[in-house]
C-alpha cells in the first residue's frame, strides 16, 4: 500500500472509532436512564392511587407496541395482600395532548384511575366526564395490553 493509502485508511478507522464510541456511550446513557424511568413511572401510579391503600411493586415487561407509550406495574392492596392487582400507566392522546393515565386492572377488567401530574384546568375537564368516549377506549386497550402482558408472563415462566 503507498502513503496515500495509508492516511485514508487510518483516517477511516479514526472516524469509525469516534462514531462506535458515540454509539457506545449513547447505549450507556440509555440504560443508566431506564431505571429512573421507571422509577419516575412508579411514583405516577403512586400519586394517583391512594397511598395508604395501594402499594406498587415490580415491573412487568410489555411485549407489544404500546411498550414505548406505557408500563405495567405489580401492585398489591395493603388491605388485602393476597389479591393480585396491576396498574398500567399508558400516554394517551387528548385534546390536552398526550397525557399518563393510570388503569387498575383487576379480575380482568381495567379502570380508570385518574390522569398523573396534572395542574387544576385539565383536571376539572376529566372529572366532568367530558371524556367519556376517550376513557372508555384507553380502559379497553389498557385491558388487553396488561391482559397480553399477564400471558406472556405465564408462559415465560
Amino acid at each position: 500500500m503507498n502513503e496515500k493509502g495509508n492516511k485514508l485508511l487510518f483516517q477511516s478507522a479514526v472516524f469509525t472509532g469516534i462514531i462506535l464510541a458515540f454509539f457506545v456511550i449513547l447505549a450507556g446513557m440509555i440504560f443508566a436512564g431506564k431505571k429512573n424511568w421507571e422509577n419516575g413511572l412508579r411514583l405516577a401510579v403512586e400519586q394517583v392511587l391512594p397511598p395508604n391503600e395501594w402499594q406498587c411493586g415490580d415491573a412487568i415487561p410489555l411485549n407489544s407496541n404500546y411498550n414505548v407509550s406505557a408500563a405495567c406495574f405489580k401492585i398489591s392492596n395493603i388491605k388485602s395482600p393476597s389479591k393480585k392487582y396491576c396498574a398500567l400507566v399508558l400516554r394517551i392522546s387528548t385534546y390536552f395532548g398526550p397525557l399518563p393515565a393510570v388503569f387498575l386492572y383487576q379480575d380482568d377488567k381495567a379502570s380508570f384511575e385518574g390522569i398523573a401530574y396534572l395542574n387544576n384546568s385539565v383536571s376539572k375537564e376529566f372529572t366532568e366526564n367530558k371524556f367519556n368516549r376517550q376513557i372508555e377506549y384507553w380502559t379497553d386497550t389498557a385491558t388487553l395490553i396488561v391482559r397480553h402482558a399477564l400471558a406472556d408472563q405465564e408462559a415465560s415462566k
